[in-house]
């Protein structure tokens, strides 16, 4: 079964889920926060250094470990959903194909 383009019209049924299109957008966009987390807080840990140098450079370290986590966990998060709607997608093709015996049973 080949997948049919995007339309606007689609955002008006719920025959085909947005979710997994705009789940992308949001990744993106979270990857984009993390990293701009990132930066500042490192930047603070160098601002820091000046007080502190081994507060500074603790700061920069948990900051790296921060963001590396943030990653990991932001990925696996926008997978979860990736899934679900992948199983609602599957569910309906299971759907689909159970009427169509159902209706080739009628025809017999």
């Amino acid at each position: 079964m080949e997948k049919k383009p995007f339309s606007v019209g689609d955002l008006f049924q719920f025959e085909r889920m947005v979710a997994p299109t705009v789940l992308k957008i949001v990744y993106w966009i979270g990857l984009a926060g993390i990293a701009i987390y990132m930066l500042v807080a490192m930047a603070g840990g160098l601002g820091m250094m000046d007080y502190s140098p081994g507060g500074g450079l603790g700061m920069i370290l948990v900051a790296i470990l921060a963001g590396l986590f943030g990653l990991l966990f932001w990925r696996v998060m926008i997978e979860v959903y990736m899934v679900l709607f992948g199983i609602f997608e599957r569910l309906g093709q299971v759907r689909d194909h159970l009427v169509g015996e159902k209706d080739d049973d009628i025809v017999q």
